[in-house]
């Protein structure tokens, strides 16, 4: 697959070969060439053997060019993540965002592609999330389309360089009162809070809202999240996030649908189900 110059994959990874084999796997799969893949540093000597692998497992690549940014000391998933998304963002126009335990389908990155072709997305740019629900994603229909939800999930997502730069400095933008009451954003700060954990997306999250940014999803999942197997070092075990894949027909990217039944419905669900994987 043809991705443009100014678009750079990055993959984030710690201590499980095998979630990240069946990640490159798909990436070959899709002719993918290029990617960026960080690994955090070890905590324990476990680690180092696992990371051996993953280490080797990219050596011995050749399909992949596999650019390995190393971290010598555990820096945790949240710093990880905005470290390496600075580093590309400085280089780069478009980062394509996947985690070691997030599988793309061949259509997450023609979805992609297809929807930041459009004009209606180059006069506000915003995330674009991969992943849907299993309770919104609709099954019958044969196409593709993009929908706009209020709330960011980090499960295979493409951000433009110029507004995670923007992120990164909002903490100079006057929040607003209002925005601090949002029930979903206090429940995911409360969950950080009890188990003293740093949420990297807890702050993107009150960024979009303080913003009033609408985050476009797939109407039918393009990311198949193999982390609910507790081997993550945030996420429980279940299965409530399978979202099963059926063969499309065509992408539609005309315009982006809005639906605020489905909106709220996303909150709904979110709320019962954010312990899982915070």
């Amino acid at each position: 697959m043809k991705l443009p110059d100014n678009l750079r994959i990055a993959v984030f990874a710690y201590n499980r070969p095998s979630h990240l084999r069946r990640v490159l796997i798909s990436l070959e799969d899709y002719k993918i060439k290029n990617i960026d893949l960080f690994l955090d540093g070890p905590k324990n000597l476990k680690d180092k053997i696992l990371q051996k692998e993953i280490i080797d497992m990219v050596k011995y690549n050749r399909v992949i060019k596999i650019n390995l940014i190393r971290f010598n000391k555990n820096k945790g998933l949240a710093k990880s993540i905005t470290t390496g998304i600075d580093h590309l963002t400085k280089k780069k126009k478009d980062v394509i965002i996947l985690e070691d335990d997030c599988v793309p389908r061949k259509e997450f990155f023609l979805f992609i592609l297809s929807v930041i072709k459009k004009k209606f997305y180059k006069k506000n740019t915003v995330p674009i999330c991969g992943y849907q629900l299993p309770e919104i994603q609709q099954k019958k229909n044969k196409s593709i389309y993009p929908l706009f939800f209020k709330y960011f999930i980090p499960w295979g997502w493409f951000i433009t360089s110029k507004d995670w730069i923007d992120y990164r400095g909002y903490k100079k933008i006057k929040e607003q009162k209002s925005k601090n009451k949002d029930k979903l954003f206090l429940k995911i700060k409360k969950i950080a809070g009890k188990k003293n954990k740093k949420i990297w997306s807890l702050e993107f999250i009150k960024y979009n809202l303080i913003r009033n940014k609408k985050i476009i999803f797939p109407n039918r999942s393009l990311i198949k999240n193999i982390g609910f197997d507790g081997s993550g070092v945030n996420s429980s075990i279940t299965g409530k996030f399978n979202s099963l894949y059926n063969k499309v027909n065509n992408i539609n990217v005309t315009k982006v649908w809005q639906n605020e039944s489905l909106q709220k419905k996303q909150l709904s669900i979110l709320l019962k189900r954010v312990k899982y994987f915070f």
